[in-house]
């Protein structure tokens, strides 16, 4: 299972399910109720409004505030839906806010403690000040200047730069003039760069009051690149790490292809995860890879989406509980 980072939200992301699918309802409206006392809203009128309300809806949960938990939840899901159809992962990664997802699965936090970091952890990355992250078609090791981040590696030759927008923006010029491809991206704030350092010590306090245990599937650190230990998914400071270093997603998907045989599937929303993992030029020809949701620019059902790839797991030798 992979699951899919901040940016890959969108309204009505598995409306179709959330209407027709009684097992992807009664889990979302679980993580909905749950989150009301943290968001102080109900994230389900964020995620499926009036279709008038639209762009107000799109608008908010493009907050981070909402982002995190709302991807969080559509996740968890979207994963017990894949469970109670006979689709157990046997390795998991998440693109940051992705690995809490991951996480919860393999049994480290509950899904209630899932739910409330997820939440405290948008809301104080939040109320950092704005800044900006840029996407550049270079390896992780180009030199950069003080006051930006390297804030993820999600390929060889693909990594994203995070820092005041000023820097930002005088660093993408310089880029350009050098030939190397390079695009803003749609972010409000600068992670996975010193911008957070102001919400480390409040957020690792917080984790401190949380029972975490080790995890019973293994899952990729996308703080180290390889295999988390249940000494990391236990302490609060590699939380913190989490939150500010590099996301070394690329090196994760490099340790996954060492077993030619493995299907990937992206849990979430879009196909951002489908795609970088499709790209890497470590990909073995043998791995099978898809998605469980549509592009947000798809125009098809998400019922016909989720068989159309359930129909693809078989094909590639998963068992299908067809009964469920």
């Amino acid at each position: 299972f992979m699951f899919s980072g901040q940016g890959s939200q969108y309204v009505n992301m598995g409306r179709e399910l959330y209407e027709t699918d009684a097992v992807f309802r009664a889990q979302l409206d679980h993580c909905a109720e749950r989150l009301v006392p943290d968001l102080g809203l109900d994230l389900r009128t964020l995620l499926y409004p009036p279709e008038q309300d639209s762009a107000a809806a799109a608008e908010k949960l493009s907050h981070t505030a909402c982002t995190q938990p709302a991807l969080f939840s559509v996740e968890y899901a979207l994963a017990q839906w894949w469970m109670a159809h006979g689709v157990a992962p046997s390795a998991m990664i998440g693109h940051s806010i992705g690995e809490y997802a991951a996480a919860c699965l393999a049994g480290v936090l509950s899904v209630e403690d899932g739910l409330h970091l997820s939440a405290l952890r948008g809301r104080l990355m939040g109320e950092m000040p704005s800044g900006s992250m840029l996407s550049v078609a270079a390896a992780g090791t180009l030199s950069l200047p003080t006051d930006l981040a390297l804030a993820a590696i999600n390929g060889p030759e693909q990594c994203v730069v995070s820092g005041p927008t000023d820097a930002i923006q005088k660093f993408a010029r310089e880029l350009e003039k050098q030939a190397v491809p390079c695009r803003v991206l749609h972010t409000s704030h600068a992670f996975h760069s010193a911008m957070m350092d102001p919400m480390l010590e409040s957020f690792r306090a917080h984790l401190a009051t949380i029972s975490l245990h080790a995890p019973k599937i293994p899952y990729i650190s996308n703080v180290t690149g390889t295999w988390i230990t249940a000494a990391e998914a236990t302490d609060p400071g590699y939380w913190t790490k989490h939150l500010r270093n590099t996301v070394r997603y690329s090196e994760g998907l490099a340790e996954l292809f060492r077993d030619p045989a493995r299907v990937f599937l992206e849990v979430g929303p879009g196909q951002a995860l489908t795609s970088l993992t499709r790209q890497h030029p470590g990909k073995p020809k043998s791995s099978k890879v898809v998605s469980s949701m549509r592009h947000p620019q798809e125009q098809v059902s998400d019922a016909a989406f989720l068989l159309n790839t359930t129909g693809q797991l078989w094909i590639a030798g998963l068992s299908i509980d067809w009964n469920a």
